[in-house]
């Protein structure tokens, strides 16, 4: 019996140092792609009523370790460098009201800003924007998420999409794992730069017809069989770059 609890809590370890990993893979891609120092990127920590929040900067004192730190739902710091987020409530708050969420991300992407400024949602407008479905909402309050009741009232307004622009301040996303919630930012960012761009050349935004052809050309396309890989080829890729310490086009353009 007791061999099998420390079998269970050397598992449990193992998996959250795999969880830290990822965040830290996370930060560095994000912070390079959306050119935001004050992006953090969360996940559950296996097994337990926990979150791991990992800074996209590294901590202002010389000779700390990355800015990982550790906290309960009750925001009580369990272990870590530097203190909770002062937003910790995006997590707290949308890990209570999505179960199918494992990880978090929250940055001032801003071109995602200048979207919600004019009111204009994000739009399907080229095939990776399909990953957000029906859309993403703009939650109206142009304000920091700093409690509880502004936490539960962000995650109502999230709902079941997979992102949110929150006005004038920045946006969060969702997934089941950090390499899917990481890619919803980075595609998030790069559809609002799309769809900036093309409003600016007199595009109106897609019509019926548009999306009608652009959804079933997606469906066919992924009919296809495809290998079950366990990350997503961005992922891979900018983390292969990030082993190799080489840099990248910051955001594509």
């Amino acid at each position: 019996m007791k061999q099998s609890r420390h079998h269970g809590a050397q598992k449990r370890r193992t998996a959250a140092r795999l969880v830290e990993e990822e965040l830290k893979i996370a930060a560095r891609i994000l912070e390079w792609e959306i050119g935001d120092i004050w992006g953090h990127v969360g996940a559950r920590l296996p097994e337990q009523e926990a979150v791991a929040v990992q800074m996209f900067r590294r901590p202002e004192e010389k000779g700390k370790d990355d800015w990982l730190v550790r906290f309960d739902y009750s925001l009580k710091k369990l272990s870590g460098v530097g203190s909770i987020p002062r937003e910790a409530t995006i997590y707290t708050e949308i890990f209570k009201a999505r179960p199918d969420v494992n990880s978090i991300v929250h940055s001032h992407a801003p071109m995602c800003i200048a979207l919600s400024l004019a009111e204009k949602p994000l739009a399907c407008v080229h095939m990776q924007s399909f990953r957000f479905g029906e859309g993403v909402p703009i939650y109206p309050r142009p304000i920091y998420i700093l409690d509880e009741a502004e936490g539960a009232e962000l995650a109502r307004a999230l709902d079941k999409a997979a992102g949110i622009m929150i006005k004038g301040h920045g946006i969060v996303t969702v997934g089941r794992t950090i390499d899917e919630a990481s890619m919803h930012a980075l595609y998030m960012e790069r559809t609002a730069k799309i769809q900036a761009m093309a409003h600016l050349l007199g595009f109106a935004g897609p019509t019926e017809e548009f999306l009608k052809e652009l959804g079933a050309s997606k469906d066919k396309l992924f009919a296809r069989p495809r290998s079950n890989m366990a990350h997503s080829a961005e992922w891979a890729y900018y983390a292969d770059k990030i082993r190799k310490k080489e840099k990248w086009t910051r955001g594509w353009t």
